[in-house]
Formats: structure tokens, C-alpha cells, sequence
């Protein structure tokens, strides 16, 4: 069942890859690209509420990892191309829990830790910075 609606949402996503480049200009570009914004929308949101629903289903609460590992990800490739940034995601973002998981079962131990605190304490100063990152773009235009 995972994999079928997993299979379905990174369909969609992928499939919204070009909209979404459109629109990191705007809007009004995207408009004038011949983009149906309204639709772009609603298929992005449909693939995103697939995903992040189907995944939080199976495996629990990783929010972590669906906000720090795109921000990972655009750094590390240095692109802002969706076409890019879309497979380079999923793949750091099975990395990424992959190692958490390994931390959470370390060999050896009789008890393991939960996979969400795990990936919260890696993933929580990312967002920290990106939060931080941010004020400090702002304030210098200011």
C-alpha cells in the first residue's frame, strides 16, 4: 500500500517539477510562461499531502527530515532546477534517515532510540540555521 500511494505522489511531484521552476520567478512570470497557476497548485499540494501523508502513516512523525532535507539538498547541489533538486532530495533524504536509523540502533545496545528524536537533533539546527540565515538576509536590507 506504501508503495503504490508513494509511487503516485513522487509521480505527481515529479511531474510539477517545470511548474515549480516557473514559478520560483513569481506568479505574474509564471502567468506569462502560459502556466496555470490555479492548477499547478492544487497538483502540488495533492503530491505533497500524498507524500507526507502516506509516509507519517507508515513510519511516524520525521518532520525533521521533510523540512531540513530539501534546504541540504538545494546547498549541496548548488541549483535552484526542481528537475534536480526533486531526485537529489529523495536520495539525501533516504541517506539522511538511513544514518539516523543507524544511530538509533547502535550496534551494541540493547535499546534503540526512537527514529524522530533522532532525526530531530540533526535535523533541528538545520532549521535553526535557515531560520537564523534568513534574519540576517532581512536585516541587512533593512
Amino acid at each position: 500500500m506504501l508503495a503504490a500511494v508513494v509511487a503516485v505522489g513522487l509521480g505527481l511531484a515529479f511531474a510539477s517539477a517545470k511548474p515549480l521552476n516557473a514559478l520560483l520567478l513569481g506568479e505574474n512570470y509564471a502567468r506569462s510562461m502560459g502556466l496555470t497557476v490555479g492548477r499547478a497548485r492544487t497538483l502540488i499540494i495533492l503530491s505533497t499531502s500524498l507524500l507526507a501523508g502516506a509516509i507519517t502513516a507508515f513510519c511516524g512523525p520525521i518532520g525533521f527530515v521533510g523540512i531540513a532535507v530539501p534546504h541540504l539538498t538545494r546547498g549541496l547541489l548548488r541549483t535552484a532546477d526542481h528537475r534536480v533538486l526533486l531526485p537529489g532530495a529523495c536520495l539525501v533524504g533516504a541517506a539522511l534517515t538511513l544514518g539516523c536509523d543507524c544511530l538509533a540502533q547502535l550496534p551494541g545496545s540493547q535499546t534503540a532510540l526512537p527514529l524522530s528524536i533522532v532525526t530531530a537533533l540533526l535535523g533541528a539546527p538545520v532549521v535553526l540555521w535557515m531560520v537564523l540565515r534568513r534574519n540576517n538576509i532581512r536585516s541587512s536590507f533593512s
